[in-house]
């Protein structure tokens, strides 16, 4: 069968010069949808964001995962 499902365990480190070190894991589950997309969902147990610019440390919660290949 086409259809799989793809996990991601994710273990993050920020360390900032002036604001200390931040950690904690992200996971998620995927599901393939046919052969050019995949669809998911996860939790970010870390409170900060991919965008390290973004400093807030308020990114803790789920997230949707969308994947499309061709």
């Amino acid at each position: 069968s086409d259809l799989a499902w793809h996990a991601l365990v994710e273990y993050r480190w920020l360390d900032v010069q002036a604001g200390g070190t931040r950690q904690g894991w992200l996971v998620g589950l995927d599901r393939d949808i046919g052969k050019n997309f995949r669809i998911g969902a996860g939790y970010n147990f870390t409170e900060f964001s991919d965008d390290l610019t973004n400093l807030d440390y308020d990114h803790k919660g789920w997230f949707l995962n969308l994947v499309g290949k061709y």
